[in-house]
């Protein structure tokens, strides 16, 4: 794999990215953000804040009694969301005027209410991208279909137009499942976090981190399924998936997966001497994981899982970007990372059989494997 050129972060070339560069960001709904900032207040962490439904009104508030009221000085983005559900709207349709401004009167960077970005739709990222240049301290946000990151005729227009406008983009990927478990993508993403501009991923899984010891500007990790991707669009008599409530999930550090805590009940039971189902974080203080199963019910358990995720994750950022290591260096520290959950995930699932093992580490493996000698000298 080729090098990484590093991305002067925050310079004047890209003021809009200062306090930025290196954060892993909880992605959440406006009634999750006050839980959310009061975890994420800490060194390397912030916030993006996403509408729910449409509604920005909720959002804006909440945005401005984190800023005004509650003195929330972490990073915070807002994302409108206009790109997903059921009334999702074109790439070429207008950012609001409103929004904007909105944005810089909380002092916070723009994130751009853009459309999503369809297969083949050239002109309606050329569009976004623009425009976004054009407001002079924008950041574009691209909510793309996954062909784009994929290593053909896409993914090299993709690149060429970021590099034109030298915008910094935030990139949302459209999947009904994990976009980073796929193989192609994961080919074209180092590549786009290699272009010299900077790049953010919202709506991620685990792989924020990945993410970031690539490159990324900042990466998002989401509260919930539906916020760790782009559900593609709902076809006539679907619900776009996301319909039904879906199960409590929480990260397990060794795994470096969200995994749902039954699932984990089960394993910590089954397995009662192994020191991987006891957690150290803030939130459990040495319990056994299994404890989130145990609570009364479901808000208490999602309030539980919810805060020891944060936590861990923000651990895990903490050690992966140590200052001290070089970019090789957190490549490196990441794939060691994935391909001890890689192995950990292989031994749960030779003794439960209803374990599996995420498509991501697989694809974070082949991506970070070893350059060949042959490639190494030439």
């Amino acid at each position: 794999m080729t090098g990484i050129s590093p991305v002067v972060i925050g310079s004047s070339r890209h003021p809009q990215l200062a306090g930025l560069s290196g954060v892993l960001l909880v992605q959440c709904a406006p009634d999750e953000a006050m839980a959310a900032a009061a975890v994420a207040d800490r060194p390397g962490a912030g916030l993006v804040v996403t509408a729910s439904r449409g509604r920005r009104r909720d959002m804006l508030a909440v945005a401005n009694y984190l800023r005004r009221m509650n003195d929330y000085r972490r990073p915070l983005l807002l994302d409108a969301g206009r790109y997903s559900g059921t009334r999702r709207v074109v790439a070429s349709e207008a950012f609001s005027l409103d929004w904007t401004a909105t944005q810089r009167e909380l002092g916070l960077p723009v994130l751009t209410d853009s459309g999503y970005v369809a297969e083949g739709d050239e002109a309606g990222l050329v569009s976004i991208l623009e425009r976004a240049r054009d407001l002079g301290d924008a950041i574009a946000t691209l909510a793309l279909h996954i062909s784009w990151l994929k290593p053909d005729a896409e993914l090299a227009t993709l690149i060429h137009h970021v590099r034109e406008f030298d915008v910094p983009v935030a990139l949302v990927l459209e999947h009904a499942g994990d976009p980073l478990g796929v193989k192609a993508v994961m080919v074209g993403l180092p590549r786009l976090l290699a272009c010299g501009v900077p790049v953010i991923l919202l709506r991620c899984d685990v792989s924020a981190l990945g993410s970031l010891c690539f490159g990324a500007t900042a990466a998002a990790v989401g509260t919930r399924t539906s916020l760790r991707h782009l559900y593609p669009a709902p076809k006539d008599g679907d619900t776009g998936g996301g319909g039904q409530q879906a199960s409590i999930s929480a990260v397990v550090k060794e795994c470096l997966a969200f995994i749902s805590i039954d699932k984990i009940a089960f394993a910590a039971q089954a397995d009662p001497d192994n020191d991987m189902w006891t957690c150290a974080c803030e939130a459990c203080l040495q319990r056994r994981l299994h404890w989130f199963a145990m609570l009364p019910d479901r808000q208490q358990q999602e309030t539980a899982a919810f805060r020891h995720s944060i936590e861990v994750l923000l651990d895990l950022r903490d050690q992966l970007l140590n200052p001290a290591l070089t970019l090789p260096e957190r490549r490196e520290s990441w794939r060691q990372h994935c391909f001890n959950a890689q192995f950990r995930h292989d031994a749960i699932e030779s003794d439960l059989h209803a374990w599996n093992p995420p498509a991501f580490l697989g694809r974070w493996l082949a991506a970070t494997a070893p350059t060949r000698l042959h490639e190494r000298i030439r």
